[in-house]
């Protein structure tokens, strides 16, 4: 009985709860095992924007075929970015090996040392440079382990050009590839 009385009074509190906030406060399911979690973003993180129009350069070693490559350049393309030009497997500047390939969004498969440092589960990793005083990116190194999962080029070219994670299920910048999709929202030039 006494139960009965306690779950009755939660349900009234929620319902109560529920009138007094404002309907952006709502957020979705969720299934957790975390007592607190972090507030929600409305749209994506975006820390930076680029200083030159990027050229996606595809290294020897990457293992991403030219199709999928040029798909994943396409989708970013329909969102409003623009890329100076797309090669693949040719690298007559040697931004490939560069240390800072300024203007470039270089892709590489995985160095040996990073592979040993990287959680098994991760697929990729990017890495840009970003100016904190001008927030423009002057370059972007993308590390992939296997040939790319769907979407995963995709996403790892949209941290590149400066999206952090975004954990809205079905969305391109989740930050688990399981739960993500290609909800593209926020993700628009």
């Amino acid at each position: 009985m006494r139960t009965a009385h306690i779950l009755g009074l939660t349900r009234f509190l929620l319902i109560f709860a529920l009138f007094l906030c404002p309907d952006t406060t709502q957020a979705s399911n969720f299934v957790s095992n975390f007592e607190t979690l972090p507030a929600v973003e409305r749209m994506p993180p975006k820390v930076g924007t680029w200083k030159y129009t990027p050229t996606v350069l595809i290294c020897e070693y990457a293992p991403v075929d030219e199709i999928k490559t040029r798909s994943a350049v396409a989708f970013w393309q329909d969102q409003g970015f623009k890329f100076f030009t797309t090669i693949y497997k040719r690298d007559s500047l040697n931004k490939c090996k560069s240390d800072t390939p300024a203007g470039f969004i270089v892709v590489h498969l995985v160095t040996q040392e990073m592979h040993k440092r990287m959680e098994t589960d991760t697929l990729a990793e990017t890495h840009f440079y970003l100016d904190n005083d001008t927030k423009e990116i002057e370059w972007a190194k993308i590390y992939l382990r296997v040939e790319p999962y769907e979407r995963v080029l995709e996403h790892e070219i949209g941290h590149a050009l400066g999206f952090l994670h975004y954990n809205k299920e079905k969305h391109l910048m989740h930050e688990r590839w399981i739960s993500g999709g290609w909800d593209p929202a926020g993700l628009k030039r």
